[in-house]
């Protein structure tokens, strides 16, 4: 571990990230403690949740970035689709997309440990689906409608759906076109990303 003014260089699991060092716990984890707490800078409690919580995903860095308004809190390891070059375009190519997007949903009965849903297929994935004759107009209407009220679009059109992030390692481009993370990183995601949580994702 590494300290450089408020910033630290950690390594986990043979990945290096960086995080700030107000999110670092002040003390130390017994052997049965299997998630990580964000704490406050008053050491003597655990850090509320983040007034305005961001993600932003850096697909050639494999990088996660946590903010919090204009303020970078942490920085993560990320393992994407088994396809990671290129943005997603329809079903089972393997592709994590690219875009804004939003959390639509949480599970935390996940088969990946916790996961948070995203907004794919959004408005612009739509409408280039359909002027490709990918979808048909009642699709794309049907897709504008739930963006436009804020919940999650159709995920069983040709564009594919279930993009998550979600638990279970960084250590590979593994998944289906999820975002992964290892679950200590998706304890703290889960803590402080709620439904409609802007979430970016950068080629």
């Amino acid at each position: 571990m590494d300290k450089k003014g408020e910033w630290i260089k950690v390594r986990y699991n043979n990945e290096t990230g960086y995080i700030r060092s107000d999110l670092l716990s002040k003390t130390q984890p017994n052997e049965n403690t299997t998630q990580r707490t964000l704490e406050a800078e008053d050491s003597s409690a655990e850090a509320a949740a983040l007034e305005n919580p961001k993600i932003i995903v850096k697909k050639d860095d494999r990088i996660l970035q946590l903010w919090d308004d204009d303020s970078l809190r942490a920085s993560y390891p990320i393992g994407l689709g088994w396809e990671p070059v290129g943005d997603k375009k329809k079903e089972g190519d393997g592709k994590t997309p690219e875009g804004i997007y939003y959390v639509c949903t949480r599970n935390n009965y996940s088969r990946f440990y916790l996961s948070l849903g995203l907004s794919y297929p959004n408005i612009e994935d739509a409408k280039e689906a359909l002027d490709e004759g990918l979808i048909d107009q009642g699709t794309y209407n049907q897709i504008e409608d739930a963006i436009n009220r804020g919940v999650q679009p159709p995920w069983n059109t040709a564009l594919g759906g279930e993009i998550m992030i979600h638990g279970h390692g960084s250590q590979s481009d593994w998944t289906a076109g999820c975002i992964a993370v290892d679950n200590d990183v998706m304890d703290i995601l889960w803590e402080n990303c709620g439904l409609g949580t802007t979430v970016i994702i950068e080629p």
